[in-house]
C-alpha cells in the first residue's frame, strides 16, 4: 500500500471530517489518532525527520506502509518530504477562518502540548504525546496566561503554512477544501463517486481531556493483542 492522498491542512481544520471522509471513499487514512492509540507506530520517524530532515526518507514506510491516506498532523508538517517519498500523490489543503482556528486549537491541540499525562501512562502514550509537542507549529504554543497576546502570532504562522503549500504544491495535483464545503469537488478530485450520505461533520469542540480516557483505553486495547500475538 502506497499513499494516495496527503492531508497538507492544519489540524482544526476540518481533517477528522475529512479523515471519515477518506474512509467512507474507500481510503485506509492515517491520523494522530492512529499514532496515539497504535503501538506499532513509532513517533521517533517524525521526530528523527524533523532533527535531519535531508535523512530518513526510508523510514517513512514503517508508519504510512499500511495506509493509502493521512491527514492532520504530524502528516501536515512533513507534506513536502511525503510529497518527495509519494510522488504520485495528490495533496488536499483543508481551509477554516483564521480566528476559528484559533480557538479551536486553545481548547484542542494546544491543551495536547500542555497535557499533563497521569505518571502511569503507557510509555507509547507518552512518546506520541512527546513528538505531537516537538513537531506541531514547532513545538510552539501561546502562553497560557496570557493567550490572546499570542494570537495573531499564530493566525501569520496559519496563513504563512497555507500559502506555502499553495505555492509549494503544482495545481493540478492538490484540491483547496474550505471547511463544511462536501462530497462533490473531492470526489472529482479523487475521481470517487459521491456518496449517498452527508457529508462527515465531526464535533471539534471536545477537549483533549475528554478524549484522552477513550485514546488510554484504545491504546491499552491494543498493547494487549500485541501481547496476545508474542
Amino acid at each position: 500500500m502506497t499513499l494516495q492522498v496527503i492531508g497538507a491542512g492544519l489540524g482544526r481544520t476540518g481533517t477528522q471530517s475529512l479523515g471519515v471522509a477518506l474512509e467512507i471513499l474507500g481510503y485506509r487514512t492515517h491520523s494522530m489518532v492512529k499514532v496515539l492509540t497504535d503501538p506499532t507506530q513509532d513517533p521517533g520517524v517524525w521526530l528523527r525527520a524533523k532533527e535531519q530532515p535531508s535523512a530518513h526518507q526510508d523510514e517513512w514506510e514503517t508508519v504510512y506502509g499500511n495506509y493509502d491516506a493521512a491527514v492532520g498532523w504530524p502528516t501536515a508538517t512533513f507534506y513536502k518530504k511525503l510529497m518527495d517519498k509519494y510522488p504520485d500523490a495528490k495533496v488536499i489543503l483543508t481551509l477554516r477562518d483564521a480566528n476559528e482556528w484559533f480557538d479551536l486549537m486553545l481548547n484542542t491541540i494546544f491543551t495536547q502540548v500542555n497535557f499533563q499525562l497521569p505518571i502511569n501512562s503507557p510509555h507509547h502514550l507518552n512518546h506520541a504525546v512527546a513528538m505531537l509537542k516537538d513537531v506541531v507549529l514547532d513545538g510552539q504554543a501561546p502562553n497560557p496566561l496570557d493567550v490572546e497576546a499570542d494570537r495573531a502570532k499564530f493566525i501569520r504562522m496559519y496563513n504563512d503554512h497555507i500559502e506555502e503549500v499553495k505555492q509549494y504544491v503544482p495545481a493540478d495535483k492538490m484540491l483547496v477544501m474550505e471547511l463544511n464545503e462536501g462530497w462533490d469537488r473531492l470526489c472529482a478530485f479523487l475521481k470517487k463517486p459521491v456518496p449517498d450520505m452527508p457529508y462527515p461533520s465531526l464535533n471539534y469542540a471536545d477537549d483533549f481531556g475528554t478524549k484522552f480516557y477513550s485514546i488510554l483505553e484504545e491504546l491499552n486495547d491494543n498493547l494487549k493483542k500485541l501481547d496476545d500475538q508474542v
